[in-house]
Protein backbone atom coordinates (compact mmCIF):
# COMPACT_ATOMS: atom_id res chain seq x y z
CA UNK A 1 0.00 0.00 0.00
CA UNK A 2 0.94 3.10 -1.27
CA UNK A 3 2.44 5.53 1.78
CA UNK A 4 1.15 9.05 1.60
CA UNK A 5 0.44 12.50 3.72
CA UNK A 6 -2.63 13.59 3.78
CA UNK A 7 -2.25 17.43 3.21
CA UNK A 8 -5.61 19.11 5.00
CA UNK A 9 -6.89 22.09 3.45
CA UNK A 10 -9.45 24.65 6.00
CA UNK A 11 -8.76 28.49 6.00
CA UNK A 12 -5.63 28.41 4.08
CA UNK A 13 -6.73 28.04 0.89
CA UNK A 14 -3.41 28.92 -1.06
CA UNK A 15 -0.13 26.99 -2.07
CA UNK A 16 2.63 30.30 -1.68
CA UNK A 17 3.70 30.76 2.03
CA UNK A 18 2.15 27.80 2.95
CA UNK A 19 4.53 25.63 5.51
CA UNK A 20 1.83 22.87 5.95
CA UNK A 21 2.36 21.35 2.20
CA UNK A 22 6.01 22.76 2.02
CA UNK A 23 6.45 19.95 5.33
CA UNK A 24 4.10 17.59 4.05
CA UNK A 25 6.00 16.94 0.68
CA UNK A 26 9.45 16.20 2.53
CA UNK A 27 9.28 12.73 2.80
CA UNK A 28 6.02 11.24 1.36
CA UNK A 29 4.17 12.10 -2.03
CA UNK A 30 0.75 14.39 -0.65
CA UNK A 31 -2.93 13.99 -1.18
CA UNK A 32 -3.83 17.52 -1.08
CA UNK A 33 -7.71 17.43 0.20
CA UNK A 34 -10.79 19.89 1.39
CA UNK A 35 -13.78 18.29 2.83
CA UNK A 36 -17.05 20.18 3.09
CA UNK A 37 -18.48 19.91 6.00
CA UNK A 38 -22.25 20.32 6.30
CA UNK A 39 -22.80 19.92 9.67
CA UNK A 40 -20.26 23.23 10.30
CA UNK A 41 -21.80 24.79 6.81
CA UNK A 42 -25.66 24.42 8.21
CA UNK A 43 -24.82 26.55 11.37
CA UNK A 44 -26.81 30.23 11.47
CA UNK A 45 -23.56 32.07 11.53
CA UNK A 46 -22.89 30.54 7.99
CA UNK A 47 -24.31 32.00 4.51
CA UNK A 48 -24.33 31.72 1.13
CA UNK A 49 -22.26 35.00 0.34
CA UNK A 50 -19.60 32.83 2.90
CA UNK A 51 -19.89 29.45 0.53
CA UNK A 52 -19.81 31.56 -2.66
CA UNK A 53 -16.52 33.23 -2.17
CA UNK A 54 -15.29 30.06 -0.45
CA UNK A 55 -16.40 28.13 -3.65
CA UNK A 56 -14.10 30.44 -6.03
CA UNK A 57 -11.22 30.05 -3.88
CA UNK A 58 -11.53 26.29 -3.79
CA UNK A 59 -11.57 26.77 -7.75
CA UNK A 60 -8.48 29.19 -7.66
CA UNK A 61 -6.85 26.60 -5.57
CA UNK A 62 -7.28 23.61 -7.51
CA UNK A 63 -6.02 25.26 -10.35
CA UNK A 64 -2.65 26.21 -8.84
CA UNK A 65 -2.14 22.80 -7.68
CA UNK A 66 -2.96 21.34 -11.04
CA UNK A 67 -0.23 23.49 -12.60
CA UNK A 68 2.13 21.83 -10.07
CA UNK A 69 0.79 18.96 -10.72
CA UNK A 70 -1.87 17.41 -8.46
CA UNK A 71 -5.31 18.87 -8.08
CA UNK A 72 -7.11 19.89 -5.10
CA UNK A 73 -9.01 16.89 -4.12
CA UNK A 74 -13.11 17.98 -2.82
CA UNK A 75 -14.75 15.86 -0.71
CA UNK A 76 -18.36 16.78 1.08
CA UNK A 77 -18.97 14.96 4.51
CA UNK A 78 -17.14 14.21 7.78
CA UNK A 79 -13.91 14.24 7.87
CA UNK A 80 -12.94 11.08 9.54
CA UNK A 81 -15.40 9.02 7.51
CA UNK A 82 -13.46 10.55 4.44
CA UNK A 83 -9.87 10.06 5.93
CA UNK A 84 -11.09 6.32 6.77
CA UNK A 85 -11.76 5.91 3.23
CA UNK A 86 -8.74 7.32 2.16
CA UNK A 87 -6.94 4.66 4.80
CA UNK A 88 -8.58 1.62 2.72
CA UNK A 89 -6.25 3.26 -0.68
CA UNK A 90 -3.39 4.14 1.23
CA UNK A 91 -1.03 3.86 4.07
CA UNK A 92 -1.87 7.36 5.86
CA UNK A 93 1.73 8.85 7.50
CA UNK A 94 0.54 11.87 8.37
CA UNK A 95 -2.03 14.09 8.39
CA UNK A 96 -0.60 17.91 7.62
CA UNK A 97 -2.82 21.08 8.21
CA UNK A 98 -2.87 24.74 9.65
CA UNK A 99 -4.03 25.40 12.79
CA UNK A 100 -7.19 26.75 12.68
CA UNK A 101 -9.07 28.66 15.69
CA UNK A 102 -12.79 28.42 14.39
CA UNK A 103 -16.20 28.16 16.64
CA UNK A 104 -17.10 25.46 18.68
CA UNK A 105 -17.57 22.85 15.79
CA UNK A 106 -14.26 23.01 14.21
CA UNK A 107 -12.54 23.11 17.87
CA UNK A 108 -14.61 19.86 19.00
CA UNK A 109 -14.30 18.48 15.76
CA UNK A 110 -10.49 18.83 15.87
CA UNK A 111 -10.69 17.05 19.10
CA UNK A 112 -12.47 13.67 17.43
CA UNK A 113 -9.63 14.26 14.97
CA UNK A 114 -6.84 14.20 17.22
CA UNK A 115 -8.20 11.32 18.80
CA UNK A 116 -8.74 9.38 15.74
CA UNK A 117 -5.35 9.98 14.37
CA UNK A 118 -3.70 8.89 17.81
CA UNK A 119 -5.94 5.48 17.46
CA UNK A 120 -4.81 4.90 14.13
CA UNK A 121 -0.97 5.71 15.05
CA UNK A 122 -0.85 8.85 12.35
CA UNK A 123 0.98 12.09 12.97
CA UNK A 124 -1.03 15.46 13.27
CA UNK A 125 1.21 18.38 12.66
CA UNK A 126 -0.49 21.50 12.56
CA UNK A 127 1.74 24.64 11.73
CA UNK A 128 1.10 28.40 12.45
CA UNK A 129 -1.48 30.66 10.30
CA UNK A 130 -1.63 33.18 12.04
CA UNK A 131 0.69 34.49 15.15
CA UNK A 132 -1.89 32.57 17.20
CA UNK A 133 -0.22 30.20 20.09
CA UNK A 134 -1.62 26.87 21.57
CA UNK A 135 -0.88 25.56 24.72
CA UNK A 136 0.12 27.73 28.19
CA UNK A 137 0.49 31.11 27.27
CA UNK A 138 2.05 34.22 28.81
CA UNK A 139 0.16 37.58 27.71
CA UNK A 140 3.39 39.24 28.40
CA UNK A 141 5.63 37.74 25.89
CA UNK A 142 2.55 37.19 23.49
CA UNK A 143 3.63 40.74 21.53
CA UNK A 144 6.91 39.85 20.96
CA UNK A 145 6.02 36.12 20.03
CA UNK A 146 3.55 37.48 17.27
CA UNK A 147 6.60 40.05 16.30
CA UNK A 148 9.26 36.81 15.78
CA UNK A 149 6.40 34.89 13.92
CA UNK A 150 5.18 38.25 11.45
CA UNK A 151 9.23 38.31 10.63
CA UNK A 152 9.60 34.86 8.96
CA UNK A 153 10.75 34.37 5.62
CA UNK A 154 7.71 33.61 2.99
CA UNK A 155 7.88 30.25 1.85
CA UNK A 156 7.65 29.81 -1.84
CA UNK A 157 5.21 27.42 -3.08
CA UNK A 158 6.53 23.66 -4.26
CA UNK A 159 7.91 23.71 -8.39
CA UNK A 160 6.34 20.15 -8.55
CA UNK A 161 4.29 17.08 -6.66
CA UNK A 162 3.16 14.38 -7.62
CA UNK A 163 -0.12 13.08 -8.91
CA UNK A 164 -1.63 10.71 -7.22
CA UNK A 165 -4.26 7.96 -8.13
CA UNK A 166 -7.49 9.41 -6.82
CA UNK A 167 -10.54 10.48 -7.85
CA UNK A 168 -10.48 14.45 -7.16
CA UNK A 169 -14.00 15.00 -6.86
CA UNK A 170 -16.36 18.00 -7.35
CA UNK A 171 -17.61 20.81 -5.57
CA UNK A 172 -20.99 20.15 -4.91
CA UNK A 173 -24.09 21.40 -5.93
CA UNK A 174 -25.36 25.02 -4.24
CA UNK A 175 -28.30 22.99 -3.84
CA UNK A 176 -27.17 20.49 -0.68
CA UNK A 177 -27.14 23.84 1.19
CA UNK A 178 -29.59 24.88 3.87
CA UNK A 179 -28.77 28.72 3.55
CA UNK A 180 -31.42 31.20 3.43
CA UNK A 181 -32.11 32.90 -0.08
CA UNK A 182 -30.52 36.13 -0.58
CA UNK A 183 -28.07 38.06 -3.01
CA UNK A 184 -24.87 39.56 -2.16
CA UNK A 185 -24.29 41.54 -5.00
CA UNK A 186 -21.74 43.64 -4.13
CA UNK A 187 -19.29 40.77 -2.38
CA UNK A 188 -15.62 40.86 -3.81
CA UNK A 189 -14.71 37.46 -5.52
CA UNK A 190 -12.56 34.73 -4.14
CA UNK A 191 -9.41 33.14 -4.98
CA UNK A 192 -6.02 33.96 -4.20
CA UNK A 193 -5.64 36.12 -8.01
CA UNK A 194 -8.54 38.33 -6.41
CA UNK A 195 -6.98 38.94 -3.56
CA UNK A 196 -3.58 39.62 -5.12
CA UNK A 197 -5.07 41.97 -7.43
CA UNK A 198 -6.61 44.14 -4.50
CA UNK A 199 -3.39 43.58 -2.33
CA UNK A 200 -1.89 45.72 -4.98
CA UNK A 201 -4.36 48.36 -5.85
CA UNK A 202 -4.42 49.15 -2.33
CA UNK A 203 -0.68 49.68 -1.71
CA UNK A 204 0.03 51.03 -4.97
CA UNK A 205 -3.45 53.36 -5.02
CA UNK A 206 -5.17 53.82 -1.53
CA UNK A 207 -1.97 53.53 1.18
CA UNK A 208 -1.81 57.06 1.59
CA UNK A 209 -5.38 57.96 2.37
CA UNK A 210 -6.07 54.74 5.04
CA UNK A 211 -5.66 56.44 7.70
CA UNK A 212 -7.99 59.38 6.86
CA UNK A 213 -10.56 57.38 5.26
CA UNK A 214 -11.12 54.44 7.52
CA UNK A 215 -13.88 55.25 9.64
CA UNK A 216 -16.40 56.45 6.47
CA UNK A 217 -18.63 53.84 5.78
CA UNK A 218 -18.55 55.26 1.78
CA UNK A 219 -15.11 56.29 1.74
CA UNK A 220 -13.60 52.91 3.38
CA UNK A 221 -14.89 50.98 0.49
CA UNK A 222 -12.38 51.95 -1.51
CA UNK A 223 -9.91 53.11 0.61
CA UNK A 224 -9.65 50.16 3.32
CA UNK A 225 -7.17 47.38 2.53
CA UNK A 226 -10.77 45.26 1.50
CA UNK A 227 -8.43 41.89 2.18
CA UNK A 228 -10.09 40.83 5.38
CA UNK A 229 -12.03 38.18 3.42
CA UNK A 230 -8.85 36.75 1.81
CA UNK A 231 -6.82 36.60 5.14
CA UNK A 232 -10.22 34.96 6.85
CA UNK A 233 -9.61 32.33 3.95
CA UNK A 234 -6.19 31.95 3.80
CA UNK A 235 -5.93 33.36 0.24
CA UNK A 236 -3.28 35.77 1.32
CA UNK A 237 -0.68 34.72 4.67
CA UNK A 238 -0.88 37.60 6.73
CA UNK A 239 3.00 37.44 7.09
CA UNK A 240 2.65 38.65 3.18
CA UNK A 241 0.62 42.07 3.86
CA UNK A 242 3.15 42.53 6.61
CA UNK A 243 5.56 42.25 4.75
CA UNK A 244 4.41 44.19 1.95
CA UNK A 245 2.83 47.21 4.70
CA UNK A 246 7.24 47.38 5.99
CA UNK A 247 7.85 48.88 2.59
CA UNK A 248 6.18 52.05 3.23
CA UNK A 249 7.89 54.14 6.47
CA UNK A 250 4.91 55.97 7.12
CA UNK A 251 1.83 56.30 9.78
CA UNK A 252 -0.31 54.88 7.44
CA UNK A 253 1.28 51.32 7.01
CA UNK A 254 2.43 51.82 11.10
CA UNK A 255 -1.67 52.05 11.59
CA UNK A 256 -2.05 49.13 9.20
CA UNK A 257 0.69 47.00 11.02
CA UNK A 258 -1.06 47.74 13.96
CA UNK A 259 -4.48 46.53 12.75
CA UNK A 260 -2.59 43.12 11.65
CA UNK A 261 -1.44 42.94 15.52
CA UNK A 262 -4.90 43.30 16.78
CA UNK A 263 -6.36 40.46 14.53
CA UNK A 264 -4.33 38.14 16.11
CA UNK A 265 -4.87 39.28 19.57
CA UNK A 266 -8.80 38.67 19.34
CA UNK A 267 -8.18 35.59 17.77
CA UNK A 268 -6.04 34.90 20.44
CA UNK A 269 -8.43 35.10 23.16
CA UNK A 270 -10.97 32.25 21.48
CA UNK A 271 -7.81 30.24 21.06
CA UNK A 272 -7.09 30.05 24.59
CA UNK A 273 -11.27 29.99 25.55
CA UNK A 274 -13.65 28.71 23.11
CA UNK A 275 -16.58 28.96 24.91
CA UNK A 276 -16.41 32.52 24.40
CA UNK A 277 -18.22 32.26 21.58
CA UNK A 278 -21.59 31.83 23.00
CA UNK A 279 -20.53 32.54 26.86
CA UNK A 280 -19.92 35.92 28.89
CA UNK A 281 -16.13 37.17 29.77
CA UNK A 282 -17.36 37.68 32.89
CA UNK A 283 -20.24 35.87 34.69
CA UNK A 284 -22.42 38.75 36.18
CA UNK A 285 -23.30 39.66 32.45
CA UNK A 286 -25.15 35.96 32.10
CA UNK A 287 -28.62 36.45 30.63
CA UNK A 288 -29.24 39.94 31.32
CA UNK A 289 -30.74 40.81 28.09
CA UNK A 290 -34.12 39.87 26.41
CA UNK A 291 -34.27 38.17 23.11
CA UNK A 292 -37.07 40.47 20.86
CA UNK A 293 -36.73 38.65 17.67
CA UNK A 294 -39.24 41.58 15.77
CA UNK A 295 -36.53 44.15 17.28
CA UNK A 296 -33.47 41.84 15.95
CA UNK A 297 -35.87 41.33 12.29
CA UNK A 298 -36.31 45.22 12.16
CA UNK A 299 -32.51 45.87 13.17
CA UNK A 300 -30.98 43.22 10.59
CA UNK A 301 -33.26 43.98 7.78
CA UNK A 302 -32.14 47.67 7.97
CA UNK A 303 -35.63 49.04 9.11
CA UNK A 304 -34.87 51.00 12.37
CA UNK A 305 -35.99 54.22 11.90
CA UNK A 306 -32.62 55.51 12.24
CA UNK A 307 -30.73 56.48 8.86
CA UNK A 308 -27.57 55.89 9.09
CA UNK A 309 -27.73 52.78 11.14
CA UNK A 310 -29.79 51.50 7.94
CA UNK A 311 -28.05 52.50 5.51
CA UNK A 312 -25.51 50.63 7.18
CA UNK A 313 -27.21 47.61 7.46
CA UNK A 314 -28.50 47.50 3.59
CA UNK A 315 -25.09 48.41 2.28
CA UNK A 316 -23.77 45.45 4.70
CA UNK A 317 -26.69 43.07 3.08
CA UNK A 318 -25.74 44.30 -0.39
CA UNK A 319 -21.96 43.78 -0.16
CA UNK A 320 -21.39 41.62 2.75
CA UNK A 321 -18.58 43.94 4.00
CA UNK A 322 -18.39 47.41 5.90
CA UNK A 323 -16.17 49.09 8.05
CA UNK A 324 -15.09 48.65 11.45
CA UNK A 325 -16.60 51.84 12.75
CA UNK A 326 -19.92 51.11 11.24
CA UNK A 327 -19.43 46.86 12.79
CA UNK A 328 -18.92 48.45 16.18
CA UNK A 329 -21.47 50.80 15.88
CA UNK A 330 -24.54 48.08 14.91
CA UNK A 331 -23.26 45.99 17.38
CA UNK A 332 -23.68 48.58 20.04
CA UNK A 333 -27.03 49.69 18.69
CA UNK A 334 -28.17 46.12 18.97
CA UNK A 335 -26.78 45.59 22.89
CA UNK A 336 -27.50 48.49 24.17
CA UNK A 337 -30.30 50.32 22.43
CA UNK A 338 -32.26 47.21 21.58
CA UNK A 339 -30.94 45.39 24.61
CA UNK A 340 -30.67 42.28 22.39
CA UNK A 341 -28.80 39.29 23.66
CA UNK A 342 -25.23 39.76 21.96
CA UNK A 343 -25.31 36.01 20.71
CA UNK A 344 -28.35 36.26 18.25
CA UNK A 345 -27.44 40.12 16.68
CA UNK A 346 -23.73 38.56 16.55
CA UNK A 347 -25.13 35.64 14.84
CA UNK A 348 -27.27 37.72 12.36
CA UNK A 349 -24.29 39.85 11.65
CA UNK A 350 -21.54 36.73 11.29
CA UNK A 351 -23.55 35.23 8.59
CA UNK A 352 -23.41 38.72 6.70
CA UNK A 353 -19.71 39.23 6.57
CA UNK A 354 -18.14 37.35 3.97
CA UNK A 355 -15.12 37.76 6.24
CA UNK A 356 -16.56 36.02 9.09
CA UNK A 357 -13.06 35.28 11.67
CA UNK A 358 -14.77 34.09 14.77
CA UNK A 359 -12.12 34.60 17.42
CA UNK A 360 -12.25 38.55 15.88
CA UNK A 361 -16.09 38.46 15.44
CA UNK A 362 -17.27 37.24 19.17
CA UNK A 363 -14.78 39.00 21.15
CA UNK A 364 -16.33 42.61 19.33
CA UNK A 365 -19.37 41.40 20.06
CA UNK A 366 -19.10 41.28 23.70
CA UNK A 367 -16.89 44.29 23.45
CA UNK A 368 -19.52 46.40 22.14
CA UNK A 369 -21.84 44.63 24.64
CA UNK A 370 -20.30 45.60 27.33
CA UNK A 371 -19.81 41.95 28.95
CA UNK A 372 -15.79 41.70 29.16
CA UNK A 373 -15.38 44.14 32.65
CA UNK A 374 -11.70 44.90 30.72
CA UNK A 375 -12.97 47.05 27.80
CA UNK A 376 -14.24 50.35 27.90
CA UNK A 377 -17.90 50.76 27.34
CA UNK A 378 -18.81 52.83 24.11
CA UNK A 379 -22.31 53.25 23.13
CA UNK A 380 -22.60 55.01 20.13
CA UNK A 381 -24.85 57.50 18.99
CA UNK A 382 -26.02 56.63 15.87
CA UNK A 383 -27.12 60.41 14.81
CA UNK A 384 -23.94 61.69 16.24
CA UNK A 385 -21.86 59.05 13.63
CA UNK A 386 -24.30 59.54 10.81
CA UNK A 387 -23.50 63.50 11.13
CA UNK A 388 -19.51 62.94 11.85
CA UNK A 389 -19.25 60.40 8.89
CA UNK A 390 -22.24 60.92 6.47
CA UNK A 391 -22.32 64.92 7.25
CA UNK A 392 -24.09 65.22 3.46
CA UNK A 393 -26.49 62.53 3.79
CA UNK A 394 -25.15 60.64 0.47
CA UNK A 395 -24.57 57.22 1.82
CA UNK A 396 -27.86 57.92 3.91
CA UNK A 397 -29.15 59.01 0.87
CA UNK A 398 -27.75 55.98 -1.35
CA UNK A 399 -28.76 53.22 0.83
CA UNK A 400 -32.40 54.65 1.57
CA UNK A 401 -34.05 55.64 -1.43
CA UNK A 402 -36.97 56.56 1.05
CA UNK A 403 -35.42 59.55 2.03
CA UNK A 404 -33.87 60.69 -1.29
CA UNK A 405 -35.92 64.05 -1.44
CA UNK A 406 -35.86 64.91 2.16
CA UNK A 407 -34.05 68.02 3.20
CA UNK A 408 -30.45 67.58 4.90
CA UNK A 409 -31.80 69.54 7.64
CA UNK A 410 -33.76 66.26 8.63
CA UNK A 411 -31.34 63.46 6.71
CA UNK A 412 -30.11 62.10 10.15
CA UNK A 413 -33.39 62.67 12.21
CA UNK A 414 -36.12 62.74 9.66
CA UNK A 415 -38.91 62.54 12.49
CA UNK A 416 -37.86 65.96 13.33
CA UNK A 417 -39.80 67.18 10.17
CA UNK A 418 -42.64 66.64 11.87
CA UNK A 419 -42.29 69.63 13.91
CA UNK A 420 -42.45 72.32 11.12
CA UNK A 421 -44.27 70.12 8.30
CA UNK A 422 -46.84 67.21 9.36
CA UNK A 423 -48.05 66.92 5.87
CA UNK A 424 -44.40 66.27 4.17
CA UNK A 425 -43.48 64.33 6.81
CA UNK A 426 -46.61 61.89 7.07
CA UNK A 427 -45.72 61.29 2.92
CA UNK A 428 -42.28 59.98 3.44
CA UNK A 429 -42.62 56.33 3.34
CA UNK A 430 -39.82 55.33 6.06
CA UNK A 431 -40.13 53.64 9.05
CA UNK A 432 -40.45 55.57 12.41
CA UNK A 433 -37.79 54.80 14.84
CA UNK A 434 -38.68 51.73 16.82
CA UNK A 435 -36.71 53.18 20.21
CA UNK A 436 -36.11 55.84 21.69
CA UNK A 437 -32.05 57.05 21.87
CA UNK A 438 -31.88 58.99 24.85
CA UNK A 439 -34.29 56.82 26.99
CA UNK A 440 -32.71 53.16 26.09
CA UNK A 441 -29.21 54.59 26.29
CA UNK A 442 -29.66 55.86 30.12
CA UNK A 443 -31.57 52.46 30.92
CA UNK A 444 -28.48 50.34 29.25
CA UNK A 445 -25.84 52.29 31.16
CA UNK A 446 -27.98 52.59 34.24
CA UNK A 447 -28.25 48.29 34.19
CA UNK A 448 -24.72 47.96 33.14
CA UNK A 449 -23.05 50.14 36.24
CA UNK A 450 -25.81 48.21 38.69
CA UNK A 451 -23.58 45.14 37.71
CA UNK A 452 -20.32 46.84 37.93
CA UNK A 453 -21.44 47.49 42.08
CA UNK A 454 -21.86 44.14 43.08
CA UNK A 455 -19.47 42.60 45.39
CA UNK A 456 -16.87 40.94 43.45
CA UNK A 457 -17.55 42.34 40.10
CA UNK A 458 -13.97 43.73 40.42
CA UNK A 459 -11.86 40.58 41.48
CA UNK A 460 -13.34 38.30 38.90
CA UNK A 461 -12.37 41.20 36.13
CA UNK A 462 -8.99 41.64 37.24
CA UNK A 463 -8.60 37.81 36.41
CA UNK A 464 -10.11 38.09 33.33
CA UNK A 465 -7.61 40.46 32.23
CA UNK A 466 -4.73 38.45 33.71
CA UNK A 467 -5.84 36.23 31.11
CA UNK A 468 -7.04 37.76 28.16
CA UNK A 469 -5.91 42.18 28.47
CA UNK A 470 -3.72 42.98 25.46
CA UNK A 471 -0.08 44.07 26.56
CA UNK A 472 2.38 45.90 24.28
CA UNK A 473 5.95 45.04 24.61
CA UNK A 474 8.25 47.40 26.57
CA UNK A 475 11.30 49.04 24.95
CA UNK A 476 13.90 51.05 26.75
CA UNK A 477 14.06 54.52 25.63
CA UNK A 478 17.64 55.44 24.67
CA UNK A 479 17.71 58.95 26.38
CA UNK A 480 15.61 58.13 29.94
CA UNK A 481 17.45 57.15 32.72
CA UNK A 482 13.91 55.70 34.18
CA UNK A 483 11.51 53.16 32.15
CA UNK A 484 9.35 53.93 29.28
CA UNK A 485 5.69 52.57 30.50
CA UNK A 486 2.68 53.00 28.11
CA UNK A 487 -0.41 53.70 29.74
CA UNK A 488 -4.04 53.47 28.85
CA UNK A 489 -6.41 53.12 31.63
CA UNK A 490 -9.50 50.83 30.76
CA UNK A 491 -12.67 52.81 31.58
CA UNK A 492 -11.32 55.65 33.67
CA UNK A 493 -13.06 58.84 33.72
CA UNK A 494 -10.97 62.03 32.71
CA UNK A 495 -10.64 63.17 36.07
CA UNK A 496 -9.06 60.18 37.43
CA UNK A 497 -7.03 59.15 34.74
CA UNK A 498 -5.87 63.03 35.02
CA UNK A 499 -4.65 61.87 38.61
CA UNK A 500 -2.99 58.98 36.97
CA UNK A 501 -1.30 60.83 33.96
CA UNK A 502 -0.20 63.58 36.85
CA UNK A 503 1.15 61.67 39.13
CA UNK A 504 3.34 59.34 36.26
CA UNK A 505 4.87 62.53 35.00
CA UNK A 506 5.77 64.44 38.30
CA UNK A 507 7.96 60.63 38.62
CA UNK A 508 9.65 61.46 35.68
CA UNK A 509 7.87 58.38 33.60
CA UNK A 510 7.40 58.26 30.36
CA UNK A 511 3.58 58.36 29.30
CA UNK A 512 1.93 56.82 26.48
CA UNK A 513 -1.90 57.23 26.04
CA UNK A 514 -4.01 55.82 23.35
CA UNK A 515 -7.09 57.93 22.39
CA UNK A 516 -10.70 56.78 21.18
CA UNK A 517 -11.40 60.37 19.80
CA UNK A 518 -9.40 63.09 17.89
CA UNK A 519 -11.59 65.60 20.60
CA UNK A 520 -9.70 63.64 23.13
CA UNK A 521 -6.56 63.78 21.86
CA UNK A 522 -6.28 67.68 21.82
CA UNK A 523 -7.67 67.82 25.02
CA UNK A 524 -4.61 65.92 26.41
CA UNK A 525 -2.17 67.67 24.26
CA UNK A 526 -3.73 71.15 25.50
CA UNK A 527 -3.55 69.80 29.29
CA UNK A 528 -0.36 68.61 29.30
CA UNK A 529 1.50 71.20 27.12
CA UNK A 530 3.80 72.22 29.94
CA UNK A 531 4.33 69.56 31.81
CA UNK A 532 7.47 69.18 34.43
CA UNK A 533 8.27 66.44 32.97
CA UNK A 534 11.34 66.47 30.81
CA UNK A 535 9.91 63.79 28.75
CA UNK A 536 7.57 64.54 26.51
CA UNK A 537 4.24 62.87 25.93
CA UNK A 538 4.02 60.64 23.01
CA UNK A 539 0.86 60.75 21.35
CA UNK A 540 0.78 57.00 19.62
CA UNK A 541 -0.81 53.54 19.92
CA UNK A 542 1.74 51.60 22.01
CA UNK A 543 -0.56 50.63 25.06
CA UNK A 544 -0.91 49.00 27.64
CA UNK A 545 -4.14 48.20 29.14
CA UNK A 546 -5.34 47.60 32.79
CA UNK A 547 -8.29 46.91 34.57
CA UNK A 548 -8.85 50.71 36.62
CA UNK A 549 -12.37 51.69 37.05
CA UNK A 550 -14.39 55.19 37.74
CA UNK A 551 -13.96 55.17 40.97
CA UNK A 552 -9.87 55.03 41.29
CA UNK A 553 -8.65 56.80 44.25
CA UNK A 554 -4.96 58.49 44.56
CA UNK A 555 -3.99 55.57 47.03
CA UNK A 556 -4.95 53.06 44.75
CA UNK A 557 -3.14 55.03 42.07
CA UNK A 558 0.23 54.61 44.37
CA UNK A 559 -0.16 51.29 44.42
CA UNK A 560 -0.39 51.06 40.46
CA UNK A 561 2.58 52.93 40.32
CA UNK A 562 4.59 50.42 42.84
CA UNK A 563 3.01 47.95 40.85
CA UNK A 564 3.61 49.17 37.66
CA UNK A 565 7.72 49.86 38.97
CA UNK A 566 8.07 46.47 40.28
CA UNK A 567 6.01 44.35 37.10
CA UNK A 568 6.47 45.95 34.14
CA UNK A 569 9.99 47.60 33.81
CA UNK A 570 12.52 45.92 31.62
CA UNK A 571 15.76 44.71 32.57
Amino acid sequence: MKEINILWFKKDLRIFDNEALCEAIKDNDILPIYIIELDIWSQNTHSDRQWQFCKESLIDLRNALAEIGQPLIIRTGNVINIFDEISTKFKIKGIYSHQETGDWLTYKRDQKVREWALSKNIIWKEFLQFSVFRGNLDRNNWSKKWQENSEKNLLKAPLRINSINFSIGEIPSDEIFTFKKETCPGRMQGGRKKGLERMQYFFSNKLESYSKDISSPEKSFDSCTRLSPYICWGCISLKEIFKKANISKNNNSKMLKSRLTWHCHFIQKLESEPELEFREYHPFFKNIREKNNELLYSWSSGNTGFPFIDACMRSLNFNGWINFRMRAMLMSFASYNLWLPWQDSGSELANKFVDYEPGIHWNQCQMQSGTTSINTNRIYNPIKQGKDHDPQGKFIKKWIPELKDISLNFIHEPWLLSRFNQEEYEQINYIRPIIDIPNSTKTAKKKIQEITKKDGYWDISKEIYLKHGSRKRLRKNINNKNRDYYLFPIGVEKRFRNKLITYLLSKQIFVTVNFRSITDLKYYKKKYKNNSCPYSLKWGEETLSLPFHSKTTTNEINIIFKTLRSFFILN
